[in-house]
């Protein structure tokens, strides 16, 4: 079996997306390995591991848009904005109609302002803002343009136990979108508060089927690069000639019905020559795979 190419985890609650990386050397017996698209410990569902040389393909997997089934639970903030943290505040929902709901809900589609949680991944300084928060500093992340392309109530609960309400949506965003911080958002926007109570990637760029760890220890399986190539991006086919032009990152004229951007280039044996960008009538090689 060839060691270049891609596997999609179904990733379980508990485990970082490191921790997940390192299983995945061991099941492949490599130490090339990488992952597309940090999730939370507390999430499950779509990560996008690369293996061999497909990990030189992880940067531009991470901007595809992401699809998620989130839980977010209404009259209770914590200090992470997920389940994982301390409960600063709570408030009674009794007031807060199915309307009321609906209504701050719809307001958050489209492009939007979005203020990461102080306990994400993102450097500060060089250092990660959890390990910040970790070490007692107090961090105040910068706001950044994301889009939710669709925002989709699915079930809304009252929690008569706390007076709290449990609403389940699924959202398609863009690329550094945190459902955390929507969740939080949500809930100021209800004057109650909020927070993340359960997450699952079910889609990442293209991909939605994936394995889960104990099925890849049993039957170790990857999609080779090529396939990976196909499935992620529009492809075109070079000949003979043009091929090892490419595989030398030399720009070539592309195809008449090429599409403009990202495509994966291909030789006459459908073997991934490179990723590249058409541009201006010509390949640009991004990425060649030598």
């Amino acid at each position: 079996m060839s060691l270049d190419g891609i596997v999609l985890v179904d990733k379980p609650a508990g485990p970082t997306s490191h921790d997940v990386v390192a299983m995945v050397r061991k099941i492949f017996g490599t130490r090339k390995v990488g992952h597309a698209g940090t999730l939370d410990p507390m999430a499950t569902g779509m990560l996008v591991i690369g293996v061999g040389r497909a990990t030189r393909l992880l940067g531009h997997f991470t901007t595809s848009e992401k699809e998620y089934v989130g839980t977010i639970r209404l009259g209770m903030s914590t200090d992470t904005d997920d389940a994982q943290g301390h409960v600063i505040s709570q408030a009674s929902c009794t007031a807060i109609t199915d309307e009321n709901i609906l209504e701050v809900v719809r307001a958050f589609r489209g492009h939007i302002s979005q203020r990461p949680s102080s306990v994400s991944a993102i450097k500060v300084d060089g250092k990660r803002a959890y390990a910040r928060v970790r070490d007692g500093e107090d961090v105040e992340l910068a706001t950044r343009e994301v889009t939710i392309q669709d925002l989709e109530i699915v079930s809304i609960t009252p929690q008569t136990d706390n007076d709290c309400i449990d609403v389940v949506v699924r959202v398609v965003c863009s690329a550094g979108t945190y459902i955390r911080a929507l969740a939080r958002d949500i809930g100021q926007q209800l004057g109650v508060g909020g927070h993340l109570t359960s997450l699952r990637r079910t889609r990442s760029g293209l991909f939605t089927a994936m394995t889960p760890l104990d099925v890849l220890r049993e039957s170790p399986q990857l999609i080779e690069l090529s396939d990976a190539v196909r499935m992620a991006f529009p492809a075109i086919s070079l000949d003979a000639h043009e091929s090892v032009q490419a595989r030398h990152g030399v720009r070539v004229p592309a195809p008449v019905d090429a599409h403009s951007g990202l495509v994966g280039v291909f030789d006459p044996e459908g073997c991934v020559v490179s990723l590249s960008r058409v541009d201006n009538g010509d390949v640009v090689p991004v990425v060649v795979f030598a």
